[in-house]
């Protein structure tokens, strides 16, 4: 409580000097006896903290915290908002819907879907506000708190100055700052990993250092490995970190309580239990699922890769960022950098001291932090998946605690040396300097710059003005290139950003789909639409072009009262035939080597998508011709829609029949199958898997 105190003196100081009102500074001083009888009543009792804070370590945390929001939270609105991010946050919103529980989170990038515990910790902001940006800034909020957690772990089991440096250091560090504002799963796992790791070291290595309470071990130890083990779900990278969990266990396996470690195994269970069950869900689907993924990443052999090698030091020097956000314009973002930028690969060569300096005073945390910085890049050096800086993203904060003993060893050194001592402190200040210029130089430039994918996306706030101009309207139609949730950004960004405000919103492909609501609705073209906006036959005089950053083609934006009039192959229309997935067959046509087909659609149905087919007869029941494609996913569907599709298909006058189906394609263990949707007849019985359409002068 010296900590406080000091801090209390000097505000009763302030208060005399100006002369302020007796009234406040009696209300400080009550404030000030209040705070010194819970801290001696709380912090002074055998608990999580014995070590009462020294005189200047308050105001350090402060200022680490501060620098720690003020990077993260500063131009929040330049975040990146992009198919990952918007895919957990169409699941977490969901969830916090009461719609679904999902058992697993996205598809990785190996093909074996992800675990679902980011979604599960996304759905706590995204309960409280159906709005990607407040979750956004929950991510950031959680991320500073990981600061703090770095700090506390280094201030209990390190030092003060190692705990300042390296707080200073993650709190400002370019990659920890990028990888600390986006609802990607991997960005949300790193402070929930430093808790977990932070009971455990409380729990089995300290166990009995003078003022461990039982309360406190046995909580530590029946909650630190259910912690770590929901945390390292976020992503598979994160799983190499298991080393440092069977260390810690090892090294403390004298002190487990036998109670706490049966409480941890059951918390263990339920943590892994939604993921098991949903996993094997998709093997019991799709039993060659993980095979496949063992086949390709072994396909070409296991060859050595340093490219993790490489990461490790841009991630531990903070240098290297413009790699990430702007891969195709490397010079351009570079030359907006302070100068002398490259100093800060210093950092990773004190990175490499600290280690050796770690294990000259304890080959315990030594290991500990080694094996928590080097274990992933160890991993992925076998080359058997491609490497990605993000996949080093939980050794971050190790990385920082390695610089935080480097440049405490050194100042140890310079103990006699004041003169040494303030320019190492002079230097790292620099160093910190040029990163924090260096971050803001890359905001400014991906803020302002068309930058193409895999480099930083139209940022959310260049995508604001679009949304609160769609959101005037119930219906809206977005054009693009894709209209498959889990390959195309456009679906789920849009579906998510109008969560609320908008009742139906849909993505088209322009080639081979038309559709016509019998409503108002608006129609926005995106960027990455292979057909010029004007092009499109929902285009009109008047429009709106909303450009995100320099250099793109911006959306198009127009507004419908009804639908456009058809101005294609004419259409022959007939009885609807109705299939068991309630869409209607309600017309038919053909035109230059093209069928036509006109379709109803029922409401939402997410979950299933289907193939269409067309197939040509003759009267002997000999094919003709055949054309088999995508039918619109169903969770594009709104009630009441008119759908055209058409696909190359010749016919000639000895065509007598057109028969048209709706199927799904097995996949699994029913690859090479597919499953028709039933035709109903007129009392909602099924009738056939084709609607047998008879032709009568068509050419």
């Amino acid at each position: 409580m010296r900590a406080n105190q000091g801090i209390f003196r000097a505000f009763e100081d302030t208060l005399r000097l100006t002369k302020r009102p007796r009234r406040a500074t009696s209300v400080l001083f009550s404030l000030k006896d209040l705070m010194s009888r819970t801290g001696q009543k709380y912090f002074n009792r055998k608990g999580f903290i014995t070590q009462q804070l020294k005189r200047g370590e308050a105001w350090q945390l402060l200022l680490i915290l501060l620098l720690a929001v003020v990077m993260r939270f500063g131009r929040g609105d330049l975040v990146e908002y992009y198919h990952d991010d918007a895919m957990l946050a169409t699941l977490a919103l969901e969830s916090a819907d009461g719609r679904r529980l999902p058992l697993t989170g996205i598809l990785s990038s190996t093909g074996i879907p992800n675990s679902p515990a980011s979604v599960y910790l996304l759905t706590i902001p995204f309960a409280i506000k159906a709005d990607p940006r407040f979750a956004i800034h929950f991510v950031m909020l959680f991320n500073v708190i990981g600061v703090g957690l770095l700090w506390l772990m280094a201030r209990l089991y390190a030092k003060s100055r190692v705990a300042f440096v390296a707080g200073l250091v993650y709190a400002i560090n370019p990659w920890a700052v990028l990888y600390s504002r986006k609802l990607w799963a991997q960005e949300m796992h790193t402070p929930l990993i430093l808790l977990g790791l932070l009971l455990l070291l409380y729990g089995f290595l300290q166990a009995r250092a003078p003022g461990r309470s039982r309360r406190g071990k046995f909580l530590a130890q029946a909650l630190g490995l259910p912690l770590l083990l929901f945390a390292i779900q976020f992503h598979f990278a994160a799983w190499s970190l298991l080393p440092v969990v069977f260390l810690v266990l090892w090294v403390g396996r004298r002190h487990v309580s036998a109670p706490a470690a049966a409480l941890a195994v059951i918390l263990s269970i339920l943590v892994l239990l939604p993921y098991a069950k949903g996993l094997a869900e998709t093997l019991d689907r799709d039993p060659s699922r993980l095979s496949d993924a063992i086949g390709r990443s072994t396909a070409g052999g296991i060859e050595i890769d340093l490219a993790p090698v490489g990461h490790a030091i841009m991630l531990a020097s903070g240098a290297g960022l413009e790699t990430w956000t702007a891969p195709e314009q490397l010079e351009e973002l570079a030359s907006r950098y302070p100068p002398f930028w490259q100093a800060n690969f210093v950092l990773a060569i004190v990175a490499v001291a600290g280690v050796l300096a770690c294990y000259k005073r304890s080959k315990t945390m030594a290991f500990f932090v080694s094996i928590w910085a080097f274990a992933p890049v160890l991993l992925l050096i076998p080359g058997w998946t491609p490497a990605y800086v993000h996949y080093l993203i939980p050794s971050l904060p190790a990385f920082a605690l390695m610089i935080g003993y480097g440049v405490d060893s050194l100042l140890q050194r310079l103990d006699a040396k004041p003169i040494g001592k303030g320019l190492t402190w002079a230097a790292l200040t620099c160093l910190l300097g040029l990163q924090f210029l260096q971050w803001h130089a890359a905001l400014g430039y991906v803020g302002e710059r068309h930058i193409n994918y895999p480099g930083f996306t139209a940022p959310l706030s260049k995508l604001l003005p679009l949304r609160d101009r769609l959101r005037q309207a119930d219906d809206v139609l977005v054009i693009s290139q894709g209209m498959a949730w889990n390959l195309h950004h456009e679906v789920a960004v849009w579906d998510t950003l109008l969560w609320e405000d908008v009742s139906c919103v849909r993505t088209l492909v322009p080639q081979g789909y038309a559709v016509f609501p019998d409503h108002a609705f608006t129609v926005a073209v995106a960027p990455d639409t292979p057909i010029e906006p004007r092009d499109s036959i929902y285009a009109k005089a008047d429009l709106e072009i909303f450009s995100t950053r320099a250099g793109d083609r911006g959306y198009y934006v127009f507004d419908w009262k009804g639908a456009p009039d058809w101005q294609g192959p004419s259409i022959e229309s007939i009885d609807p035939v109705s299939f068991s997935n309630g869409v209607k067959l309600s017309g038919y046509g053909f035109h230059e080597g093209e069928v036509l087909l006109e379709w109803r659609l029922p409401g939402r149905r997410v979950g299933r998508d289907y193939q269409y087919s067309a197939q040509l007869y003759d009267e002997g029941g000999a094919r003709l011709g055949q054309w088999d494609a995508r039918f619109w996913h169903g969770r594009h569907w709104c009630a009441g829609d008119r759908l055209l599709t058409w696909g190359p298909l010749e016919i000639d006058d000895s065509a007598s029949t057109l028969k048209v189906a709706m199927y799904t394609l097995g996949s699994g263990k029913n690859r090479d199958q597919f499953f028709n949707a039933e035709v109903l007849d007129s009392l909602g019985n099924p009738a056939g898997q084709s609607a047998d359409i008879p032709l009568v002068g068509s050419s």
